[in-house]
């Protein structure tokens, strides 16, 4: 793929306005707040978030234990022996820069992916135990109270494991099927609450032009992209890589454009794709596995991913890139050797998002 074709293929389609060439920027992103009119009242109560935060994953685990045997070597290596090994990843305690700008005080890293879906009415956390404690120390300090969330425990396959985030999206499907539109984080990132407002502002603008899509996602332009965005000749979404689909790359240009892990779809098209995904490759493998057999996952795994659902939507040409976050919000923290780069990345939003809703109407 020569310079020019990607150069050419890099520029997303977005009809409803004019998006930058270079990338975004805190003016651009004002600008942008300021243009698009905010959700009507109706709009806003159709919309629900979905949260997962029952993963901790195996570099996590590992760094906890390095931390035990030697916690001087470790940022927030102290902590970390103290933290349980069953916990979620997500309640582990950093410095709270949502209530002091200095980060006085410590709330878990969660509570910056719920800071960023706060305004929305409807929330809907997947766990794994640990309610009480998520309440106490990541939706409370959000401002979400217990009469606007509901928990849900997603069943494992038939290898005892659970089966991927697409997989738990649709096991709680009867608790969002009903709203308009949902918005998916994974509680672990520098989520910025500027950027779930945008993309909901824009998804409303698709809508009330009458153009059909299913998923709207939040990309930041970066010279090495964790996710990256295949678009084709129109500027159309050709596919979303992840390292978990290595099988499954898109024949078209890769850009430099990356998801920052939040997702925003239409309710009626997240329900159509995962019942088809689930028609389609959902039952006994070559392997003799009950499970998820979707080409290009990794087939040890037998998950459903988010990732697929979005593809599936890349090839209907339902879905959209926009191209207004910054670097900074996918910045997780699913190691302890990334702890400081993670604290920096929420300083850095929080003063943004403070700013933001700071400045006069």
């Amino acid at each position: 793929m020569n310079a020019q074709m990607i150069s050419a293929a890099s520029r997303p389609r977005f009809e409803i306005l004019p998006l930058p060439e270079g990338p975004a920027d805190e003016p651009l992103r004002r600008s942008l707040l300021a243009a698009l009119p905010p959700l009507s009242e109706e709009a806003a109560a159709r919309v629900v978030s979905i949260s997962f935060l029952a993963g901790a994953g195996t570099r996590w685990k590992a760094s906890l234990l390095e931390a035990r045997r030697a916690p001087h070597a470790w940022p927030a290596g102290d902590v970390a022996r103290a933290f349980p090994l069953d916990a979620p990843r997500g309640l582990f305690p950093v410095p709270d820069f949502i209530h002091s700008p200095g980060g006085e005080g410590q709330i878990a890293m969660a509570a910056y992916a719920f800071d960023a879906v706060r305004d929305i009415r409807g929330h809907i956390v997947v766990v794994r135990g640990w309610e009480k404690e998520i309440d106490a120390q990541a939706l409370g300090p959000a401002g979400i109270g217990p009469e606007r969330r509901v928990f849900f425990t997603q069943n494992p396959g038939a290898d005892g494991q659970v089966s991927g985030h697409g997989d738990a999206a649709m096991q709680c499907m009867a608790l969002w099927q009903h709203a308009r539109h949902v918005v998916t984080n994974f509680a672990g990132d520098a989520n910025s609450w500027l950027t779930v407002e945008l993309a909901l502002r824009a998804f409303a603008q698709f809508d009330a032009r009458g153009i059909e899509i299913g998923v709207l996602i939040p990309v930041a332009r970066t010279e090495k992209p964790s996710y990256p965005v295949y678009l084709d000749k129109e500027g159309l979404p050709a596919g979303f890589w992840h390292e978990k689909l290595a099988a499954s790359q898109p024949k078209a240009a890769p850009t430099a454009f990356t998801n920052v892990g939040i997702r925003v779809y239409r309710s009626d098209w997240l329900r159509l794709s995962l019942l088809e995904l689930k028609e389609k490759y959902y039952g006994t493998g070559s392997d003799g596995e009950v499970g998820w057999h979707i080409p290009g996952n990794d087939p040890a795994k037998h998950e459903c991913a988010l990732d697929n659902v979005d593809n599936f939507l890349a090839e209907k040409g339902l879905a959209r890139v926009m191209p207004i976050s910054l670097p900074r919000e996918l910045t997780p923290l699913k190691s302890l050797s990334e702890y400081s780069a993670f604290v920096r990345a929420v300083q850095e939003v929080q003063q943004e998002v403070s700013a933001v809703r700071r400045a006069p109407c």
